[in-house]
């Protein structure tokens, strides 16, 4: 009875075999398994025990065109392989599909139209495959990849149009020069935001890492450790964390990956001031550039797509220190919106503030917020968006406090959304003058008037746009005039250094 039970399910498939791909509907049903029973469509599928899929065969789960959407639900213990499986379970559909129920694959491909969306756990122990479609998961949703292989993720299509909308897993354990790439990315507001990250493991010892990216700005990304940092990201950030909590054995080195959306510049010796910055327990916690920095990390071919690495491996994936973004030791790379630079410099009793932005189209106002301690602030003045491709604001602050006068640049855009710029402050005090750098703009002759203990004791630097040091000296007079005829248009950056002491002044030549 069994028997012929068995011989009318293979002959009721057996029709399918015609089609181009083998359909199996699991519609709101769980997949169970009974000693014994074996299923095989054309070489397909072998149930046999609790929980193993055996042979080379292949099964395609695809969509019915009836009423409902397709479920999988597996409830085995031990998942859809075992130790000698190597068959591959493909979601194939051109709907979104839905997974219901921690499981096992061997083998694990995406390639329908809109995805796989995982409401439980998936566990791929060979290789999965993106090739089309989406692969989604919840907030207490992962896939992890258990094979430690490089090439243990693949895709047909080099990820262009199939990647992991969520929190990915991995296991590592092959060294330096080998990158693990985690293929993560979000779609936010009907954009498709690829943003992977790549580590680079400087031992053997195996780890689990787990990444996810999120097109939103990174928390306190006003404190950052300055310098190196001039600022971070103001769109995204990462999570990146391992299961190790202590210990060499995670060690790696970071790269993270520009879009257009990142708001790199579009100049590439601008872009190699990019770092990766992560968020740290110093205590308190801040944004710091681990290992320090250097030039020459940032690789990619513009400003749509490439990767920034980290100076050095980085010793902490510990969950309390899983954040990272972008940031830069140049004022003049506009990661945070349309900002290129911002300062505040002592100009007489005055505090003239300064802005320069780039492609403003998005910006309605700025507002100038002051304060005495750094953390409280006040509107002191509002200054609509003139709509420019590029424009220098100016503000002065007639009634500036003595002692340390805190600036902050509010920008909201036309859509409300409030980004910060960077805190700036000023000293007004007898024991401490102020310097002073004008004209800015400046079109032939850049003047510079220092305090008297200044004298023969500061060193001068300037540098370009991209970071590169132009010239470097020690005045033997309070006043200097530099001249800037011989230097090209744009954006330059001179810093005051005397003692411990580092005042660093951007300005612009006309």
């Amino acid at each position: 009875m069994l028997f012929r039970k068995i011989g009318f399910l293979v002959c009721g498939i057996l029709p399918l075999a015609g089609f181009a791909q083998q359909l199996v509907k699991a519609a709101d049903c769980k997949i169970v398994t009974t000693p014994g029973t074996k299923v095989v469509i054309n070489g397909g599928i072998t149930f046999t025990g609790t929980s193993n899929w055996k042979d080379s065969g292949e099964v395609f789960i695809a969509r019915h065109t009836g009423a409902g959407r397709e479920n999988w639900t597996d409830s085995t213990t031990t998942g859809v392989y075992d130790a000698a499986s190597n068959g591959k379970v493909h979601f194939t559909s051109d709907s979104l599909q839905y997974f219901y129920g921690n499981t096992k694959f061997c083998n694990l491909r995406v390639a329908g139209d809109s995805g796989l969306c995982l409401n439980s756990n998936a566990e791929v122990r060979n290789h999965l495959s993106l090739d089309k479609g989406l692969l989604f998961t919840g907030a207490t949703t992962k896939v992890f990849i258990s094979n430690p292989a490089i090439s243990s993720i693949q895709s047909a299509n080099n990820f262009t149009s199939s990647w992991v909308h969520g929190r990915l897993q991995r296991t590592a354990n092959i060294a330096t020069p080998a990158q693990y790439l985690f293929p993560v990315g979000k779609l936010k507001n009907g954009d498709s935001l690829y943003a992977p990250v790549k580590l680079a493991k400087v031992n053997t010892s195996a780890a689990i890492y787990e990444a996810e990216y999120f097109p939103d700005q990174p928390a306190d990304r006003t404190n950052v450790m300055t310098p190196p940092i001039d600022h971070i990201s103001d769109v995204e950030y990462w999570t990146i964390s391992s299961n190790i909590a202590s210990g060499p054995d995670d060690d790696a080195k970071v790269y993270l990956s520009w879009r257009g959306y990142s708001r790199v510049s579009s100049h590439a010796l601008v872009r190699d001031s990019l770092l990766v910055a992560q968020y740290v327990n110093v205590p308190p916690f801040r944004w710091e550039v681990p290992g320090g920095w250097v030039t020459g990390n940032a690789s990619g071919a513009d400003s749509l797509f490439g990767y920034v690495a980290s100076s050095s491996t980085i010793g902490s994936f510990l969950a309390a220190e899983r954040q990272f973004t972008l940031g830069t030791f140049s004022q003049y790379n506009a990661l945070p919106v349309q900002l290129v630079y911002w300062t505040a410099v002592g100009d007489g009793d005055q505090v003239r503030l300064n802005w320069y932005v780039e492609q403003e189209q998005d910006a309605d106002s700025y507002t100038i917020e002051h304060g005495t301690d750094g953390s409280h602030f006040t509107g002191i003045g509002t200054i609509g968006s003139l709509q420019r491709a590029a424009w220098l604001y100016t503000h002065h602050h007639n009634t500036p406090a003595r002692g340390w006068n805190y600036y902050r640049l509010r920008i909201t855009d036309r859509a409300a959304k409030v980004t910060y710029a960077p805190i700036r402050k000023v000293y007004f005090g007898a024991d401490r003058p102020d310097i002073r750098v004008f004209p800015n703009p400046v079109t032939t002759v850049l003047h510079i008037r220092l305090p008297a203990s200044y004298r023969g004791q500061a060193r001068l630097v300037l540098y370009d746009g991209t970071g590169r040091t132009i010239s470097s000296s020690i005045p033997a007079s309070t006043n200097v005039d530099l001249n800037t005829t011989p230097l090209a248009a744009g954006a330059y950056l001179l810093r005051v250094v005397y003692g411990n002491q580092v005042s660093t002044y951007p300005f612009v030549k006309q």
